[in-house]
């Protein structure tokens, strides 16, 4: 009896940790927290208050869903509505947005991100231990859900799920998708150097590109992964570097306009 009341409570002291932890990430006071990126999100519309449409600014002004009580269901409804208004916002972008170099930019930054996200994933619940309930919460957390039953009849199985996530140049939430769409947008950016040698941020993009293209599911791993969404982290701090002003040693481009 002592022994089932202590897994009781173990059970919820577990329930306890996982509440605390959405709690966190919806309004916590780290930079990564919900509440703290729509605060910057918010800070960036005010300073382009007449570029933005009156649709983008309701949902970027807008107050985060309260919580009515702490339960999990409440936790999942403000989860959901959030959801909801976050890709309002990225399908407004998509079709109103002008295609000009800040769009780009805006693109980019986007893509390099959801590359991020889709290689900490992998990592996470794509290793060669990988269960099968950690494959499902992979296809899941990448939107890959219909496409893998789609295209594969026999159920989860490591390398596909590997395949279809990482490297399958057709899905729009693969990493390999992403790092084509980096591409386009770095190929059609105006090159600073007058000497024609490559530049750190294309460098950088060099060997992301040449990683993932010579990986295959089967040899995919937590090393390789991991050292890729470490190039991708130092491929946006180069273009922030090259493209935007930095201090005193800010580069000025000719014929651009950021808008």
């Amino acid at each position: 009896d002592e022994e089932d009341e202590d897994d009781i409570e173990g059970g919820h002291g577990e329930t306890h940790d996982l509440r605390e932890l959405a709690l966190l990430a919806l309004e916590g006071d780290g930079p990564a927290s919900v509440a703290s990126l729509m605060r910057s999100a918010g800070m960036i519309a005010s300073g382009t208050r007449d570029r933005l449409s009156a649709d983008v600014w309701r949902l970027v002004n807008a107050p985060l869903p309260k919580a009515m009580s702490g339960d999990a269901e409440a936790t999942l409804a403000r989860a959901i509505d959030l959801q909801e208004r976050f890709s309002a916002l990225s399908g407004l972008s998509a079709e109103n947005m002008g295609r000009t170099a800040g769009w780009r930019f805006h693109d980019m930054g986007r893509r390099i991100e959801r590359a991020l996200w889709g290689c900490r994933l992998v990592r996470i619940f794509g290793g060669k231990e990988a269960s099968a309930d950690d494959l499902s919460t992979l296809l899941d957390l990448c939107d890959s859900q219909i496409s893998y039953r789609a295209r594969y009849l026999a159920g989860l199985a490591l390398e596909p799920v590997r395949d279809l996530v990482t490297l399958d140049p057709f899905n729009p939430r693969s990493i390999a998708y992403q790092i084509e769409r980096i591409s386009t947008h770095l190929q059609a950016l105006p090159a600073l150097r007058d000497d024609g040698m490559a530049e750190p941020h294309v460098t950088i993009f060099y060997r992301i590109e040449a990683a993932i293209r010579t990986a295959s599911a089967e040899t995919l791993d937590t090393q390789t992964m991991l050292s890729v969404e470490n190039m991708l982290s130092d491929l946006s701090n180069a273009i922030s570097a090259r493209f935007f002003l930095q201090g005193s040693e800010g580069f000025r481009m000719a014929g651009m306009t950021l808008a």
